[in-house]
């Protein structure tokens, strides 16, 4: 592992010094980039390439306005490239591969890791405290760590809804009507006979599910960041243990329900060849909020719902790494660039430019301190930038949904992996072929078409096939040298 992080290190660097011509690039280490590469009065322009709708029709007076507000306040200015959502893995990748110029540019874990090991990105490690003294205390101190690779850390967190918690959303006229007590119903099994009973009253499908089914069930395993979910560690398992989740006695069980729900038509039986769920649901699973019950998943099917919490609620490296941020390695400016996204961050002002535009155009402020928005043209997806939790409300929100969030997140159970990346460049074939052998299954077991009784032994004698075993051992492997060097 040693030689493997001193070879690493020597590409990174040599990337860095050379091959990188991007914008601001130096000759010598990153230690040497800095803002006294600039004058101390001096405006710095910073480019930020993020994902969206493309880029906004008035976005020459809306920049204005920000670089006006931030050049005051830190010295700089920004430019920015929205990419349109269909175009974003092709542009970023040109992007990356060509070493195009930019400062900052929006990702998440697919992309991360493997961009991190060419040494395209800036390590911040030690920049972090003295430049991003907001967003430093906003967020607790797991979220760096569920960045960070190899004790290095390369990425700024967005942080929102970033740990995980499933709910039970329920049709409240069937929960009135049954008269459930949904709060005691949130184990997949306790369903069964009110599902049956639902099946037989309304001769409808109590579980309506297209091909991807309940994946939820998996939601428990850390899966390394590994894209299989029949690779993973349960995610309060002391000992780490990499397994095969299919097998597992908590998989397995929830399984043979869903097996059964189908044989009993409580499940829709084209489930698995469908691309598209439906609006309506008497029952289902989706990761949130309570308070979404009434701000998106009510309003979404038409009806008032119920919702119940399923399990505790989890952080892990790849909830944090859905959205971050991320400084070029050539950047002059890496100091420049956390001060702007610490801004953008903290700042309440200039978090509402970027999240819901330019004030006048796109939104108007209330006289009680709300956002009255003016029409749905601002095309920057919100997620991307920074926090939930500096946006100021709209005048339309009844519940303050953020602050039930921020409270989810501060009170969340870290995975035993939080901090650890999987490094696959011994096992990447094997991995590749394994995720390939579950996908060609994926659909039937989790819409309840296979009998798990058969399809388990099944896919793990196809997964041993293709290599399954080197992907555990490699794994296990290196969780174990991690775990020893937290200690």
């Amino acid at each position: 592992m040693m030689k493997k992080r001193i070879v690493s290190l020597g590409l990174a660097a040599m990337m860095t010094a050379g091959l990188f011509a991007g914008c601001g690039s130096n000759s010598g280490s990153q230690g040497n980039a800095s803002t006294s590469d600039a004058k101390s009065n001096d405006i710095v322009t910073l480019k930020w390439v993020t994902i969206g709708s493309g880029m906004p029709d008035n976005y020459d007076s809306w920049v204005k306005k920000v670089n006006d507000y931030v050049g005051e306040k830190i010295g700089v200015n920004i430019d920015m490239e929205v990419v349109a959502w269909g175009d974003w893995d092709n542009r970023r990748n040109i992007i990356i591969s060509t070493n195009e110029d930019y400062d900052i540019i929006f990702g998440n874990g697919n992309v991360y890791t493997s961009d991190t090991k060419l040494g395209a990105y800036y390590d911040i490690t030690d920049l972090i405290d003295d430049n991003m003294p907001g967003l430093k205390e906003l967020m607790p101190s797991d979220y760096w760590d569920a960045v960070a690779i190899d004790g290095k850390i390369y990425a700024v967190p967005t942080y929102k809804d970033s740990s995980l918690s499933n709910y039970a959303i329920w049709d409240k006229e069937i929960v009135d009507k049954y008269n459930l007590d949904i709060e005691s119903m949130t184990d997949i099994s306790s369903l069964t006979d009110t599902f049956k009973q639902i099946k037989s009253d309304t001769n409808d499908y109590p579980v309506y599910v297209k091909n991807d089914g309940l994946y939820y069930i998996f939601d428990t395993y850390d899966q390394l960041g590994a894209g299989c979910q029949a690779l993973g560690v349960k995610y309060n398992d002391k000992d780490a243990k990499v397994c095969y989740t299919l097998e597992q006695d908590d998989i397995y069980s929830e399984l043979e329900t869903i097996h059964e729900w189908y044989q009993d038509g409580i499940i829709n039986p084209d489930a698995s060849t469908l691309s598209e769920g439906r609006v309506y649901n008497v029952w289902r699973v989706a990761q949130g909020w309570s308070t979404a019950a009434q701000t998106s998943w009510g309003p979404q099917m038409g009806k008032d719902v119920e919702v119940a919490k399923i399990g505790d609620t989890i952080l892990s490296n790849d909830t944090v790494r859905g959205s971050i941020n991320m400084i070029s390695a050539n950047t002059k400016y890496p100091e420049k660039c956390l001060q702007f996204l610490d801004l953008v961050n903290t700042d309440t002002t200039l978090r509402d430019m970027f999240y819901y535009g330019e004030e006048g155009v796109n939104f108007e402020y209330t006289d009680d301190n709300k956002v009255h928005k003016l029409n749905e043209d601002w095309t920057m997806a919100g997620y991307t930038q920074g926090t939930f939790f500096t946006v100021t409300q709209q005048d339309t929100d009844t519940v303050n949904q953020w602050d039930e969030v921020k409270e989810l997140n501060e009170n969340a159970v870290p995975s035993v992996l939080l901090g650890f990346t999987f490094d696959t460049s011994n096992v990447e074939d094997q991995l590749s072929n394994c995720t390939e052998v579950w996908l060609r299954y994926k659909s039937e077991v989790l819409t309840g078409v296979r009998d798990p009784k058969e399809a388990v032994p099944e896919i793990k004698e196809e997964l041993m096939n293709a290599g399954f075993q080197d992907v555990l051992d490699e794994a296990q492997s290196q969780i174990d040298e991690f775990l020893a060097n937290k200690q």
